[in-house]
């Protein structure tokens, strides 16, 4: 009866704050109409000035009218944006609520949470942000004594209650007061949901250990590490958006960037950060900023996965294993500070037998009286005074030629015939400071890998003479034009979210460093998942060093949410001994481990269609098995990591290479694999695709896979 009595009183309060949000929306609505009517009419009034007097309006006059129009134009876009709030609330105004009596006070401070702050006519708050320091009380602390941060100190008190609310279609439909952490139950409740194509975000359910990354502001680089479905990737879109509220002064949507994975994943988290109250952050693929920096094309790296993969190509795998680790970033980092402190191979610059300009004294230039620039500055600068020798020398041996040609040409003919053959006797001087003072990225990675093994260093002398780059070489050329200064770093980024980092070398981080060198970071990976081969083991304690903090902080998240655990046990059966994933509670139907056949595929896509999942997936090893596959189902995309992938709909089904699909969660995913030794490496890939699965996973493979794995089950 008491309970019964609660929930009364609590949807009271419900309806209470709709009723506030209603009148907050036609308020705003109002103000909204009457700036869009201002604006009608001061655009009007112009108008007709213009139409009687074409004159009428002078510059002045125009600038002054606009400055008005925009001032309501800003007006007006903030009342929407206001009224944009309110209707976001309106079916789920709060999802929690904490009671706290602090220390010293007598009065218990009712705390109702949610996704933003709502005040009364009175001022006083009916809803408090989830962003707000008070409100980590609900994700970290439990009834009793407790503390939070406030911009002002520690705040000591004692809980008194934790309460937490499940909204429905915005009817309060039960809470739940508990002791511990967030209910168990609340959490499968919402977990059991199926889900669109986008990510969801996780405010009314974020975990303690999840909250400690959110909420982490003094590290300027902070690693968060967790298994499939651990919430990383949510985790940094909340982050994203509790630091845009705790720094308004400096962070804003222009001022964050996520690096993806893929073209397919930058639209899977879009609709994360709209939710959650701010303006979606830019989204961009590693392969993007690169090509950036080079100015040119580069491989795809799923391409650079697919030339891995059928294990053929030794020289590749050789030359992925040596520039993926920490050895090849220390001799980068060397021959950089070598080429800044000393420049280029200098050489003496010859016409015929003469020597024009010594080594010595490009060598002084360099070292000596453009000591303050960057390299690429002073190569810049020694190119211009150059230049200014050029010009005599050219008008010297244009005398000299004239006086040879005289008589045996017309003075037009003459001009033209001594001219050429200045330009000819020049060019080789010009091509040997070109040589030496015009040096892009691939000049410059050929110079550093001067100490690599000679098949690497050779393949790379072959490619750079065909004009192919392949993507182990594209971060490492970027990573030498950021770091000399012969490419612009972008200033303009304040905070990076590195998304997928396991798949990340130490020389495409320490790039991103140098590239943009005012941004914090966050980094977020699992180790289990870096299925490059010839890649070496991932070590997130390098992550920091890479960004020049070795000290950095790692937050690992020790729990898989996203599927059931079922999926999960497979998972764990898949995974290298010791690897496993630590799965949250949620039964769910036994996974489908069989034979492939064409047949079977198209069985278990239509059963799985049949049990109400809207978002599934069709994962394959490779995306040539990828592309044959998309031709023979019925109503699916295939992803192939180019910018269609932005344009496939909330109901299309897909088909895509695992690496596409990483970070990405689906309601089913069908597995096909073909005969492959279980090595650790194949575990891990393996792993990555079974895991996006929320709800049902069927996995199908050759009969020795199939083997390995059923015997596996019927040992666990």
């Amino acid at each position: 009866m008491e309970q019964l009595r609660e929930l009364e009183q609590e949807q009271a309060y419900t309806a209470k704050v709709q009723q506030l949000l209603l009148t907050l929306i036609e308020r705003a609505q109002v103000i909204s109409n009457d700036h869009l009517q201002s604006i009608q009419a001061i655009v009007a009034d112009a108008w007709e000035d213009l139409r009687v007097k074409p004159t009428a309006l002078s510059e002045e006059d125009l600038e002054q009218l606009s400055t008005e129009v925009d001032r309501f134009v800003v007006r007006r876009q903030f009342a929407d944006s206001m009224a944009e709030r309110s209707r976001r609330m309106l079916m789920n105004p709060f999802f929690a609520r904490v009671d706290f009596i602090e220390q010293g006070e007598d009065k218990v401070e009712k705390i109702v949470i949610g996704l933003y702050s709502l005040k009364d006519e009175k001022g006083e708050l009916m809803v408090h942000d989830w962003r707000a320091p008070v409100c980590s009380l609900y994700y970290d602390a439990t009834p009793g004594e407790a503390k939070y941060e406030s911009p002002s100190g520690e705040i000591w008190g004692r809980l008194t209650l934790k309460r937490q609310y499940r909204m429905e279609n915005g009817r309060l439909r039960y809470f739940v007061d508990t002791t511990l952490s967030i209910d168990d139950a609340m959490l499968l409740d919402i977990l059991s949901g199926a889900t669109s194509r986008h990510m969801r975000q996780i405010v009314a359910t974020i975990q303690a250990e999840q909250n400690a990354a959110i909420r982490q502001e003094t590290a300027r680089v902070l690693s968060v590490v967790g298994g499939a479905g651990s919430g990383k990737t949510s985790v940094a879109m909340h982050r994203a958006a509790y630091m845009m509220y705790r720094r308004r002064d400096l962070l804003d949507a222009s001022r964050i960037m996520i690096l993806s994975p893929s073209t397919a994943f930058s639209e899977y988290v879009s609709g994360v950060l709209p939710e959650l109250g701010e303006e979606n952050i830019r989204a961009r693929t590693l392969r993007e900023v690169v090509e950036e920096v080079l100015g040119k094309k580069v491989e795809k790296p799923y391409r650079q996965l697919e030339a891995l993969l059928d294990g053929e190509d030794g020289l590749r795998r050789q030359s992925v294993a040596y520039k993926g680790g920490a050895e090849f970033m220390e001799s980068l980092k060397r021959y950089a500070d070598d080429f800044a402190a000393y420049g280029p191979s200098f050489r003496d610059v010859r016409l015929d037998n003469q020597v024009l300009i010594r080594r010595d004294e490009l060598t002084r230039m360099y070292r000596g009286e453009l000591s303050l620039l960057t390299p690429a500055q002073k190569l810049t600068r020694m190119g211009v005074t150059l230049q200014t020798r050029l010009s005599g020398w050219e008008e010297r041996l244009y005398k000299q030629y004239e006086k040879s040609f005289s008589g045996k040409y017309s003075q037009r003919e003459l001009r033209q015939m001594s001219n050429m053959a200045v330009a000819q006797r020049l060019q080789p001087v010009r091509a040997q400071l070109r040589s030496m003072l015009e040096l892009k990225g691939d000049a410059l990675l050929e110079r550093a890998l001067r100490a690599a093994p000679k098949p690497v260093r050779d393949a790379y002398r072959d490619n750079r003479a065909a004009g192919v780059t392949w993507w182990e070489d594209a971060v490492a050329e970027a990573y030498l034009m950021v770091r000399l200064g012969f490419a612009a770093p972008d200033k303009m980024i304040y905070h990076l979210l590195v998304d997928e980092a396991q798949d990340y070398s130490d020389v495409a981080l320490a790039m991103l460093n140098a590239y943009f060198p005012n941004a914090a970071a966050t980094l977020l990976g699992d180790p289990k998942q870096r299925t490059t081969p010839g890649m070496p083991p991932c070590d997130p304690a390098r992550w920091g060093a890479c960004f020049g903090m070795p000290d950095a902080p790692i937050v690992p998240l020790s729990k898989c949410y996203r599927s059931t655990r079922p999926i999960a046990e497979l998972c764990n059966r898949i995974l290298p001994g010791g690897e496993l994933l630590q799965p949250f509670g949620r039964e769910g139907e036994a996974p489908l481990v069989a034979q492939y056949s064409e047949r079977l595929l198209k069985e278990t896509l239509d059963r799985f269609r049949a049990a109400g999942h809207r978002s599934i997936a069709v994962v394959t090893r490779s995306q040539a098995q990828a592309d044959s596959l998309s031709t023979k189902l019925e109503h699916v995309y295939r992803l192939d990591g180019g910018e269609a992938d932005l344009n496939y709909e909330a109901g299309d089904n897909v088909v895509a290479c695992y690496h596409l699909t990483k970070g990405m969660e689906f309601d089913a995913v069908i597995v096909v694999w073909p005969e492959a030794e279980l090595t650790d490496d194949e575990r891990r890939r393996l792993y990555t695709a079974a895991s996006r699965a929320l709800h049902a996973v069927a996995l199908l493979g050759g009969g020795r896979l199939v083997r390995e794995l059923t015997v596996g089950s019927a040992q666990g």
